[in-house]
Formats: C-alpha cells, sequence, structure tokens
C-alpha cells in the first residue's frame, strides 16, 4: 500500500487491531504459555517480514501506513497460530502460522487491498473495500488444507466453553479490531467512515446475535461460544461491501451470511471436524457478502445497474483466493507437520507442567 493519509489515524488503528488475538485468546484452548509464545513469535515474524517487503518495495519507504499493515499482518497470523496449535500443538502451530504470514498473507494483502484499483478488481471485478479475502478466506482456505493433511490430537483433553463473559468480552474485542482496520484500511477519514464505522460494529454484533439464533434453531446449545463465531462471520460478510452496502444492504449481508456459515457448523454431526467446518463457513459467510455487495451496492450493484458480470466477479475471486491459500497453505501445512515430528516428544503431563 501506499503510505499516506493521516498517521494519527493509521497509528492508532495499528494498535486497536491488536485486539484481535486477544479475543481469541479469551476463547481458545487454554491458551497457556507456550501457546501464548507460538502465537506471538509468529506474529513478531510475520510483521517484520511485512515491514521488509514494504521497504524492499517501496526503496525504504515506511510510515505509519506500513506499521498498520505489519499490525494487522500480526494479529492475523497470531490467529492462525492460536487456531492452528490447537491441531499442531505449539510448535507445529507456531510454524504453520509463521509461513503462511510470510509465504501465503502478503500476496494476498497485495491483490486485495494493494493498490486503487486492486489486483482482484482488475482481474475479477470484485471489490474487497476491508480485504475480507485476505483476513478471512486466506486464512480459512489454508486451515482447511492444513484440517485436511492432520488430524486433532488424541491426547489433548477437551476444550472448556467459553464462558458468557468471556465471550462477550471476546466479541468486544473483536468489534474494536475490525472495525479498526476497516477504517484504517482507507488510511484516512473520508466521506464512507461514518457508514463503515457503523457497519463494521453493526456487522459484527448482528453476526454474533444471529449465530445464536441459528444454532438455537438447529437444536445446538446456544452457548456463549456462538457468539464469537458469529461475530467472526459477520465480519466476513460485511467487510466486501463496508462502505458500500446502505443499512438494508450492510443488514442483508451480515444477516444471510452469518445465519448460513453458522447453518454449516451448527448442523454438522458430533463427529465432524469443527476446523474443516469452520473454515468452509467462514468462505461461505465472505462469499455471500460479495454477492449482497454485487447485487445491492450504491451505484453500481445489479439493483443499480442491471450488470450481472460483479455477482461472477465477487464469487471468482473467492474461489481463487481459497484455492490460492490452500495450496500454499498445504505447503505451511506439511512442513510444520515436518517440525513438529522433528521435535522430541514430551507426553501430555509434561506439557502441562510446562505450561503448553
Amino acid at each position: 500500500m501506499v503510505p499516506t493519509g493521516d498517521p494519527v489515524l493509521q497509528g492508532v488503528c495499528a494498535v486497536l487491531v491488536l485486539a484481535l488475538p486477544a479475543a481469541m485468546l479469551l476463547v481458545a484452548r487454554r491458551p497457556r504459555r507456550r501457546r501464548v509464545l507460538a502465537a506471538g513469535l509468529a506474529g513478531a515474524a510475520a510483521a517484520m517480514a511485512s515491514l521488509v517487503g514494504t521497504a524492499l518495495v517501496g526503496a525504504g519507504a515506511l510510515g505509519p501506513a506500513s506499521v498498520l499493515d505489519a499490525a494487522i499482518t500480526a494479529a492475523l497470523t497470531a490467529v492462525v497460530a492460536i487456531i492452528a496449535s490447537t491441531r499442531l500443538r505449539p510448535l507445529g502451530g507456531g510454524v504453520f502460522a509463521a509461513l503462511w504470514g510470510v509465504l501465503v498473507l502478503p500476496p494476498v494483502f497485495a491483490a486485495a487491498v494493494g493498490s486503487v484499483p486492486s489486483l482482484v478488481q482488475v482481474v475479477f471485478g470484485a471489490v474487497d473495500y476491508a480485504g475480507v479475502l485476505a483476513t478471512h478466506v486466506a486464512p480459512a482456505a489454508s486451515l482447511l488444507a492444513l484440517s485436511l493433511l492432520s488430524s486433532a490430537p488424541q491426547d489433548e483433553p477437551a476444550p472448556p466453553r467459553p464462558g458468557l463473559a468471556r465471550s462477550i468480552a471476546a466479541v468486544l474485542l473483536l468489534t474494536v479490531g475490525a472495525s479498526a482496520w476497516m477504517i484504517g484500511v482507507e488510511r484516512a477519514v473520508t466521506a464512507a467512515t461514518g457508514r463503515t464505522l457503523a457497519n463494521a460494529i453493526v456487522g459484527v454484533l448482528i453476526g454474533a446475535l444471529v449465530a445464536v439464533l441459528i444454532a438455537r434453531i438447529a437444536g445446538r446449545t446456544a452457548g456463549a461460544g456462538w457468539l464469537v463465531v458469529g461475530a467472526v462471520l459477520g465480519w466476513g460478510a460485511i467487510g466486501s461491501g463496508a462502505a458500500f452496502l446502505a443499512p438494508v444492504g450492510a443488514g442483508a449481508a451480515v444477516v444471510i451470511g452469518a445465519a448460513s456459515g453458522t447453518a454449516i457448523i451448527a448442523r454438522a454431526p458430533a463427529s465432524a471436524d469443527l476446523l474443516r467446518r469452520g473454515a468452509v463457513a467462514v468462505i461461505v459467510s465472505v462469499a455471500i457478502g460479495g454477492v449482497v455487495l454485487a447485487v445491492l451496492a450504491d451505484g453500481f450493484g445489479l439493483a443499480a445497474t442491471g450488470a450481472t458480470a460483479p455477482v461472477a466477479g465477487q464469487l471468482g475471486a473467492v474461489i481463487a483466493i481459497g484455492l490460492g491459500s490452500a495450496l500454499s497453505g498445504a505447503l505451511c501445512a506439511a512442513l510444520a507437520l515436518l517440525a513438529q515430528r522433528l521435535a522430541p516428544h514430551r507426553d501430555s503431563s509434561e506439557r502441562l507442567r510446562e505450561g503448553e
């Protein structure tokens, strides 16, 4: 991205996006020291790679915009590490996330929000205002590949269900982090900032409530954890069109996207792989949000112009980024599995004593 705009806004947003991994730690499986350390190291490695890449491409031009890019990169990579560590343990999860943050995320970010017009807009005619192709589709597709190449550890105790207080706190942190990124991605306050902020906040919060309702309809216990699931899906559904959707369009994107994604998880049998289901749900929520944007966007949606090409473009971008991220994520998973296999084996009692 070009490092221009309001440096104060970019600096504030860079700090606030770090609420994202904090939210995940609140509801993650026993966030012990080794998991937190793995997430922090992976995020730091990805952030450093982002800054180095910006310096090389921009001939050394670093500024607040570069710091914001590095912060969202670190935050997303840390979240991926937290999730992956439930599958690969802290070492494997950290290696997977670090490789993902260095190899997979940068090209997706560059394609989604790296220029105006973006690469996905030039190639597919797709609009992705807040870069959910990078924040949601890329990590979900890579984690989906990981779920296909690995199985959950058999000697791990079942994760405790997050309580209501933790889940609400996590949703609020997700709201802060998501809103900061959706505002910060524009680099400065613009005429669209008010709508973007409103849609971001409403999208995350309404998504949380929709998930609880759909889970209840599906016959699942409407636990507090569904609030976090819905918040993530709501962000994915509204992100593409946060600046371009009026209240009716924004509401449709969030409700349909979050409901569809939640149904994929809630209707899963007890034996289903939840990581796999969750990854698919995230991708579906983004795809639906993109379709609603293509239909209802102010000025350029199907309802305003009669053009159907934007619908195909939104879906094409999700499919292309998803496939690319899955393939590169599979490489990251293979290397992480190798690193985990070469590491000294410790039994579950040792891991618990050492704070894993």
